[in-house]
């Protein structure tokens, strides 16, 4: 026991160990002071910025973003006069206040490359019997553009009241446009023929309503182009009876109206070109 208490004496005393890492908390302290020193104390000449624009052709030196050194500095900032602006501030302020001048506008068909104006389409010659019913009053053209042509003519130029029966003139009409759709410049046409009546019911044996009597005239048209030579694949036949009047057929009292039904009566022809090679799907 006595041994044990010498020792506890003899051992040192540690009561100052916090003087170490006071010190090294120091020194470190020191050395950032000295390091944010040299920052502070080092002086804008290695940062200059070039003090013309470097020639074209020559290398361009590094960038100073924070200074402002961008590869555009060249350029006149706002407020600096350029090298050909010599006017007044007096001229500059009349400038500013003049109206705009409008600038003439360039139409798309004049540009450079632009392509040239579509030509007029030239007007379908369907022969001399067709022009006489339309100084006539009897048949009407309707062309637009080079894809659609559509040809009315008065059913009475073609048949007698109630009958699908070409008629010698109907015949000679006929003629003159089946001579026009056989020609190489209406090869790639189809055919579509179209029967219209008025609203008079018709009861016969051979037309029990007037959807027959219209498909059969629109029929007789069309088998008059077989007989003259145009392909079978290029004609269509229909008949719509009284469902697409020009006119009305009767006033509001429902009494009819006789010019407006021989209006009404009519065989309408439509030419609608085909690309060549696009495939038929109206069957």
């Amino acid at each position: 026991m006595i041994r044990r208490r010498r020792n506890r004496r003899e051992q040192p005393a540690h009561g100052d160990d916090w003087l170490m890492t006071y010190a090294d908390t120091i020194t470190l302290l020191l050395c950032l002071f000295v390091v944010l020193l040299s920052f502070a104390s080092t002086g804008k000449g290695e940062f200059q910025k070039p003090e013309a624009p470097p020639a074209a052709g020559q290398p361009v030196g590094p960038f100073d973003i924070m200074d402002g050194n961008l590869p555009f500095h060249g350029l006149p900032r706002a407020g600096q006069r350029t090298e050909d602006a010599d006017e007044t501030p007096a001229e500059v302020a009349e400038a500013r206040q003049a109206p705009l001048q409008a600038v003439p506008e360039r139409r798309a068909d004049t540009l450079p490359g632009a392509p040239a104006a579509p030509a007029a389409v030239a007007p379908m010659q369907l022969g001399e019997a067709v022009a006489n019913l339309k100084s006539q009053g009897q048949a009407a053209v309707e062309q637009k553009g080079d894809r659609l042509t559509t040809i009315e003519i008065s059913s009475a130029a073609f048949f007698g009241s109630g009958s699908a029966t070409l008629s010698g003139p109907g015949r000679a009409i006929l003629q003159d446009v089946a001579a026009t759709l056989g020609t190489d410049k209406l090869r790639d046409y189809h055919v579509t023929v179209e029967g219209h009546t008025d609203d008079s019911p018709i009861t016969t044996a051979q037309f029990p309503s007037n959807w027959e009597l219209s498909t059969a005239r629109a029929s007789a048209v069309v088998h008059f182009f077989l007989d003259h030579g145009i392909p079978a694949l290029r004609l269509r036949a229909a008949g719509y009876a009284d469902t697409f009047p020009v006119v009305a057929n009767r006033d509001a009292a429902g009494t009819a109206i006789p010019e407006n039904q021989a209006r009404n009566r009519r065989v309408v022809i439509k030419l609608e070109k085909i690309d060549p090679g696009a495939p038929d799907t109206s069957g």
